[in-house]
């Protein structure tokens, strides 16, 4: 079945989990959030590859792809048939698409994030748009990009955020994380974790930033 013919209750699964942003027993859907979670569901999204599945209990967690997936969904059109529930639901993606474009946080960092209290102040917050240091020329964001280009062979290339910092020795650790987090909100920057974390060598795992509680270990900036 093409994505476009997803259901609602299909969408509801993807965006229960992009919300939740954590692996949830299939129960949680039946019993809490009141979806109702069928094994044809569960296959139809598998097939997508939208969602991996584990057994003893059955769990479903986002793939890439379904985190693509149902992030779509923010500011979408409801689909047909969804009534005054999916209306309304619809009407809250909008508003969450609205907040996402104005913080210029992404939608995944943000359905990640712990937050406490005055923290969701602060998490939102756009730091100002350039970070300069009285005496110094260029501000660190610049020095970043500076740094990726002479590290990439092409733009778009991953580059290790060690091998970056070691040629940022003269901004301090706190100006390159402050630079990376606002770099991430720019569309055609992407920092992403490396996904095989057994290669990751002690130095490396030490140059991580973090970002939504997901630690970073590579830059990639397309143009």
């Amino acid at each position: 079945m093409p994505e476009k013919e997803l259901s609602l209750v299909d969408r509801c699964i993807l965006i229960t989990l992009m919300i939740k942003a954590t692996p949830l027993p299939q129960t949680y859907f039946t019993n809490i959030a009141g979806i109702g979670l069928k094994a044809d569901h569960r296959r139809r999204l598998l097939s997508l590859r939208l969602i991996e599945v584990t057994e003893k209990p059955i769990t479903l967690a986002l793939t890439d792809e379904g985190w693509s997936r149902a992030a779509e969904e923010l500011g979408a059109e409801p689909p047909k048939g969804a009534g005054s529930p999916g209306g309304t639901l619809y009407v809250a993606l909008d508003f969450l698409r609205r907040l996402i474009d104005h913080s210029g946080t992404r939608a995944d960092d943000l359905f990640r994030l712990q937050i406490r209290g005055d923290d969701v102040v602060s998490a939102l917050a756009a730091p100002p748009a350039s970070s300069a240091v009285p005496g110094r020329q260029v501000d660190p964001i610049t020095l970043v990009r500076q740094a990726y280009q002479g590290l990439a062979a092409t733009p778009g290339d991953y580059v290790m955020l060690s091998d970056l910092r070691s040629v940022l020795d003269d901004l301090s650790r706190a100006e390159v994380d402050a630079a990376l987090i606002q770099l991430n909100r720019e569309r055609n920057v992407h920092l992403v974790p490396e996904s095989n974390q057994k290669v990751l060598r002690p130095e490396e795992r030490a140059a991580a930033v973090s970002i939504g509680n997901q630690e970073k270990h590579l830059i990639a900036i397309s143009s």
